[in-house]
């Protein structure tokens, strides 16, 4: 009797609770559209701005849609101003991801002066302005081999921050005859302020070499041919130019937003820091930033030795 009273309250409690489940199906939001832009005008070059747009977190990604999230050609009118001249963009093909972009014909970068810059994009307008400041040079550059190897290792160089305080800068590097952009560094930071060594030496070490970052079309992680050394390292007898560019405060504080935003992202106890936009008007993610850019190029003879290249 107590059997089948257990068993006859175990079927009710069953029953009970399989009346309580309910499907849930959860609409996850959709991220509001924004155009993500990467805009640069370099001292002595035409400016260039690729324009593409973002996608949902959950969005799964593949080539079809990547494709439809590249802004090109008439889809958007691109202007840039110097204050006398006005330069619509010409749509062009570049040499790095995402390919289509828009390039200058009309005036190049002049250190000290600002640029206007205004997207016009499905009656949308965007809006930014960036000044190119002084180029600061390089003043030595050297080649430490990795403990143990004998062909390979980082660089490193040496420049004087001028004493007038509020200097930015960035560093990008590129292989010659091997890579056709310049990149950031693999680690590190590549932007720097001059809050702590303003007037003084500083040395930049080490200098890794940079590589396409995205992951979608060039994932060089799983590259079979290509091993970590290879990826970061610079090796006997390449020839290495370093891209060092001064840049306005908005530019910095940019990039600072960028950093601090993977930073605090990896960090489950803190939330994820904005990154700060210096593109107006309509909503969008991205810069435009002028450059006061100096070059110097080298070529790595041996383990001791460097030879600047004109």
């Amino acid at each position: 009797m107590k059997m089948k009273l257990r068993n006859i309250i175990l079927l009710l409690l069953i029953i009970i609770t399989s009346s309580c489940i309910k499907d849930i199906s959860l609409e996850l939001p959709k991220a509001e559209e924004k155009l993500v832009i990467e805009a640069m005008i370099d001292s002595d070059d035409y400016p260039i701005v690729f324009i593409s747009k973002n996608s949902s977190y959950f969005t799964n990604i593949d080539t079809t849609i990547l494709n439809a999230s590249i802004v090109k050609g008439s889809d958007a009118c691109v202007i840039v101003s110097n204050g006398a001249i006005t330069d619509t963009l010409e749509p062009t093909i570049m040499e790095r991801y995402p390919y289509h972009g828009y390039r200058g014909t009309k005036f190049k970068g002049e250190i000290n002066k600002s640029y206007d810059l205004k997207i016009l994009y499905q009656d949308k307008e965007y809006n930014s302005t960036t000044t190119i400041p002084e180029p600061v040079p390089i003043d030595s550059v050297w080649f430490n081999l990795l403990p143990g190897n004998d062909t390979m290792g980082f660089l490193g160089f040496k420049f004087t921050d001028p004493e007038k305080f509020g200097n930015y800068y960035t560093f990008y590097v590129k292989v010659l005859e091997q890579q056709k952009w310049y990149y950031r560094p693999s680690f590190g930071s590549h932007i720097l302020d001059d809050k702590l060594l303003n007037g003084q030496e500083f040395s930049y070490t080490p200098l890794t070499k940079g590589y396409e970052r995205n992951a979608y079309y060039h994932n060089v992680w799983l590259d079979e041919d290509l091993d970590f050394l290879s990826l970061v390292c610079f090796k006997v007898g390449d020839s290495v130019s370093i891209k060092m560019s001064a840049i306005d405060a908005n530019s910095f504080n940019f990039w600072s937003s960028v950093y601090r935003n993977v930073l605090t992202g990896s960090n489950p106890f803190t939330n994820p820091a904005s990154v700060k936009s210096n593109i107006y008007g309509s909503p969008a993610n991205g810069h435009w930033i002028g450059s006061g850019t100096h070059f110097t190029n080298v070529y790595i003879t041996d383990s001791a030795t460097l030879i600047v290249i004109p």
